[in-house]
């Protein structure tokens, strides 16, 4: 997948340069929304208003005191919770999913995209009028930091872009073989309509597809297939009258 100089996802040279391989396609780079600090913004205005009240309500000195330093600790969380909040990213390439966070101790979450077997999508009303959304990822043994990604911004284009590249083309576990075999024994190829035929060689009938021109003359072709729906899918076999490996 391809994105257009123009809208091109922006992430931090220091992200891309620490995590992201040289020859990786960035799709998805966003941090959160910013309705994730609405917790610490409102636990500041809560803390500020009640430190009002005590220092207009309450003449004693330590009170007041009292009502200051409840203040300046909940303004010195809700700092942490920003500073936080700009350390942390979600990146999706056209290998794998990451998610950047931590301030102190930095972590990296990663989810390789073949092993993402599905993936929700939920907005809420709130969401849905600050403009965010949450992706569920499910796969096998998967990460817990990645199961849930909460507070996406613009949602609906970044759903679009991730589900086009994890599902709309074949991603392969790079330990996967690219062709199969049918229950019949003949070779099958990514794609069964342009595959070639398959002749066995060597002692342990390793099976190469070949081009029938580079096949010795006194050769046979065994067998058509069977059924003609499954023409488009199988090949037919060559078999070396001479069982003597090739040299």
């Amino acid at each position: 997948m391809s994105a257009h100089p123009s809208t091109a996802p922006r992430i931090s040279r220091r992200v891309a340069k620490r995590y992201l391989l040289s020859d990786e396609q960035v799709v998805v780079s966003t941090r959160w929304h910013w309705a994730k600090l609405l917790k610490p913004g409102a636990a500041v205005a809560v803390a500020l208003f009640l430190t009002l009240w005590v220092a207009a309500s309450v003449t004693e000195p330590a009170a007041t005191g009292l009502a200051l330093s409840v203040l300046a600790v909940v303004c010195a969380w809700a700092g942490w919770q920003v500073l936080e909040w700009r350390c942390e990213w979600f990146i999706a390439t056209d290998r794998r999913l990451l998610k950047t966070y931590g301030l102190i101790t930095q972590r990296v979450a990663m989810m390789p995209l073949v092993k993402v077997t599905d993936m929700s999508y939920d907005r809420t009303i709130v969401g849905r009028i600050l403009g965010y959304g949450r992706f569920v990822m499910e796969s096998a043994g998967q990460d817990q930091a990645l199961s849930h990604i909460d507070f996406i911004p613009q949602p609906d284009e970044k759903y679009q872009a991730m589900c086009e590249t994890i599902f709309g083309r074949d991603v392969r576990d790079p330990g996967e073989d690219d062709g199969g075999w049918d229950d019949d024994g003949y070779a099958e190829g990514p794609d069964p309509s342009r595959a070639r035929p398959a002749v066995a060689t060597g002692e342990h009938h390793r099976w190469e597809p070949v081009d029938p021109g580079q096949l010795p003359s006194d050769w046979d072709w065994e067998g058509e297939p069977a059924h003609p729906r499954r023409a488009a899918t199988r090949r037919r076999v060559a078999v070396d009258p001479d069982p003597t490996p090739l040299r």
